[in-house]
């Protein structure tokens, strides 16, 4: 019996060396794809119910600006279909978003960072466009 266990048990550390050498044998563009792949799984689900946006940097104080861009009742989707869908009863207006690797998302055609590790946070999407002194900022939440 000891034998039999004994061969287990090197069919086992095999099976994990093997599996070891396909993971690191993946190339940099699979390992991303499968971030973001993930990322946008959890951007997708569920309903977000809060989006701030805000607005700072420029010389013209005026224009320094935080406003909520949804109002209550509102809900924010992402769909499988490259659209964004702000809600509200059973009306929906749709934009066009992507995200071409795990750190970057294509809102309504501006290209933002994200800033959280989405896979660990499901709850908060912050999303930084810098163009020069101007940053926006926007932070969209759900209740989760």
């Amino acid at each position: 019996m000891s034998i039999l266990k004994m061969t287990f048990k090197n069919w086992m550390l095999l099976l994990l060396g093997v599996i070891a050498v396909g993971m690191t044998s993946c190339s940099k563009e699979t390992v991303d794809n499968i971030g973001r792949d993930a990322a946008l799984n959890i951007i997708r689900t569920g309903n977000w119910e809060r989006w701030t946006k805000t607005v700072s940097g420029n010389s013209v104080a005026e224009l320094n600006v935080t406003r909520e861009m949804m109002e209550q009742g509102e809900t924010l989707n992402f769909d499988k279909d490259g659209a964004w869908h702000k809600k509200k009863d059973k009306s929906a207006v749709a934009y066009d978003y992507s995200m071409p690797d795990s750190k970057t998302m294509i809102f309504d055609g501006v290209e933002y960072k994200i800033q959280e590790n989405i896979v660990s946070t499901v709850s908060k999407l912050t999303l930084v466009n810098q163009q020069g002194a101007i940053k926006t900022t926007m932070v969209i939440k759900r209740s989760w």
